[in-house]
This record gives C-alpha cells, sequence and structure tokens, in this order.
C-alpha cells in the first residue's frame, strides 16, 4: 500500500506542518552554537517542505530530499526556493557535502531493520562537511508501546481523519491505519494508508550511531532536555567522530 499519497499529502500539509515550527527554535540555537558558519542544509525525508520554508527564510541554501511525490509537489509549494530530490533515504547520493543533515517528526522510524537505519546513518555522514551537524528525532520503543493503542478522529470543514493505532511488542512495530473522507461536492471520497513504524532503544539508537561513526548528545524529544530515561521520543545532535 503506497503511502503519503495524494489524499494524505494533502491533509499532512494542513494538520501537521507545524513540526518545523516547532523544532526551529531547538534547531537554530544548535546550529548556531555548533556549527555557525553553516550555510548548506539537507532536510531528509522533507514532506510538504515547512522546515525547508523556514531555511529558506533564515538564508540557508535548502536541500530535500522525500520519496513521495506528493509530498514534493507540496513543497515545491511551501518552499519554493528550495532544491528537492525525490529519493531513498537509504540510497541517497547528492553532489557536495552539508553542514546541516536533519530527519525529523519521527520519520526515520519508517526504517524497518537496524540494517536500513545504519545505511542511513552512514550515508549521513558521507554527506556530511567536516564538522558538520546532524540532528533527528525517533519515537523510541516505549513511546510507541505507550501511545500507539488508541483510535484518534480528526474533524476538518473538507475532511475527517480515523487515526487507529495498534503495537505488536513481539516485533516492536506499530501500525496506524489512516482512514480519510475528503468531502467532494455532496458525496465523500475515501481513501486509506497503513503507516507502519519500528520502536528503537536508546542503546540501539547509540549503537548504529557509533558504528556510522557518529558522537551524540541524546534529548527527550518533547522537553528539549537531557533527561531521557523512558523518554517516548529520542532527539540526537551526532557529529562526526
Amino acid at each position: 500500500m503506497t503511502i503519503y499519497g495524494k489524499d494524505f499529502a494533502e491533509a499532512y500539509n494542513e494538520s501537521w506542518g507545524f513540526w518545523g515550527e516547532k523544532m526551529w527554535p531547538f534547531l537554530s540555537q544548535a546550529v548556531a552554537r555548533r556549527v555557525p558558519r553553516a550555510s548548506r542544509w539537507l532536510d531528509l525525508c522533507c514532506g510538504t517542505g515547512s522546515l525547508l520554508k523556514i531555511l529558506g527564510e533564515n538564508g540557508f541554501e535548502a536541500v530535500g530530499v522525500d520519496l513521495s511525490p506528493h509530498q514534493l509537489r507540496f513543497a515545491r509549494r511551501n518552499a519554493p526556493g528550495a532544491t528537492l530530490v525525490r529519493a531513498d533515504v537509504r540510497s541517497f547520493d547528492l553532489p557536495g557535502s552539508f553542514h546541516v543533515v536533519t530527519a525529523l517528526f519521527d520519520s526515520l522510524n519508517y526504517l524497518l531493520t537496524k540494517r536500513d537505519l545504519l545505511a542511513v546513518f552512514r550515508r549521513t555522514r558521507r554527506h556530511l562537511a567536516p564538522g558538520g551537524l546532524f540532528v533527528f528525532d525517533m519515537n523510541t520503543l516505549e513511546g510507541l508501546h505507550q501511545f500507539w493503542r488508541q483510535t484518534i478522529i480528526l474533524r476538518g470543514e473538507h475532511r475527517t481523519l480515523i487515526n487507529e493505532t495498534s503495537f505488536d511488542d513481539k516485533t516492536s512495530r506499530g501500525l496506524c491505519r489512516i482512514t480519510g473522507f475528503v468531502k467532494q461536492g455532496r458525496l465523500y471520497h475515501r481513501f486509506q494508508e497503513d503507516h507502519v513504524q519500528r520502536g528503537y532503544t536508546a542503546a540501539e539508537l547509540d549503537d548504529l550511531l557509533r558504528r556510522a561513526g557518529f558522537r551524540f548528545c541524546r534529548y527527550d524529544g518533547h522537553t528539549f532536555t537531557r533527561r531521557t530515561r523512558n523518554a517516548a521520543r529520542l532527539l540526537y545532535t551526532a557529529r562526526p567522530r
């Protein structure tokens, strides 16, 4: 089943574009402190371009990578100055290097094996300029176990979304089934997508980052503090060793 298709990309653009703004204070401070002369910024799994828009407004040369052509269509509207590339984050290959690379809003949880996640870390390491900064956040195993066991209904003027989440402790995978109803005249168009994420422990993420050649700091992904025990979401800042 295709994810981030035409219908959900539009819903995502309207309802989930806030994450770039939420993260920007932390990101801007981290970059100013650790990479003060940064100019080139790569956003992996850039979605509909909410962060790319902010980067352009703050003078960065912004490049976004995403696999969904529908997400990229909105990114072109939201961040017309950014360079957009349709590619798989496990195998992307871009010219030049970047002072900052980001992968936000648990996008890397869609990588369901340690092998795939390690491939992304190593490819990111390869694209970072000397002294560059890699920032990403992910749902943890504990977070998916705790929160992906509910149904949430989002109602708008022209659209209703039903998000049904479940979690399998044996596979460490969570399923979010998104069913949408979009008003078209007097009728409604129905669509459905199944989003599968894997929960990783802090120990697993730490090990993969070290194997990829990074040193790192770990934060709670909701409070941005260094208290990360049992955090539902983890935020990492990593630099090449």
